[in-house]
């Protein structure tokens, strides 16, 4: 018997596979401008706004170096804006604007769509001990 475990590799397919219904999904709805690493940028805002880059990298589990260049386009676009950290010359806050709130009216149906495929066939108990493990697995890998 093997010792080959596949469950790194099938949490990758399913991102993977998630990822373009996720994008689909969002194209349904006209909401384009949410697809990606853009998208958990400005969901994580909504719950907390004026957040640091280094918070936010850690909510969205985002490098630095991607973040930064996302969170140009952002700005650019209009969906975000920086202001000085009253507590931190040297940073910088992450604000949300008007602008992304139109999205907040939007996403949740698109989100139930997604929860509605993801879990198809599970029960609530089935589902609360399956995102305990998920919730294992991610502090396993962040902690190295």
């Amino acid at each position: 018997m093997s010792n080959y475990r596949k469950g790194g590799t099938l949490i990758s397919q399913i991102h993977q596979v998630c990822s373009r219904v996720w994008n689909a999904l969002l194209r349904e709805e006209d909401l384009p401008d949410l697809e990606g690493a853009r998208g958990r940028i400005i969901f994580s805002l909504w719950s907390e706004d004026k957040v640091p880059i280094k918070v936010l990298c850690e909510k969205t589990s985002l490098d630095k170096s991607t973040m930064t260049g996302i969170l140009f386009r952002l700005e650019r676009d209009g969906f975000i804006t920086r202001e000085e950290d009253p507590n931190d010359k040297r940073s910088c806050l992450i604000c949300r604007t008007t602008k992304s709130d139109f999205f907040k009216t939007k996403v949740p149906s698109v989100s139930e769509k997604m929860n509605s495929i993801f879990y198809k066939g599970f029960s609530e108990t089935e589902i609360d001990e399956f995102e305990k493990q998920l919730e294992r697995i991610l502090e396993n890998c962040k902690n190295g």
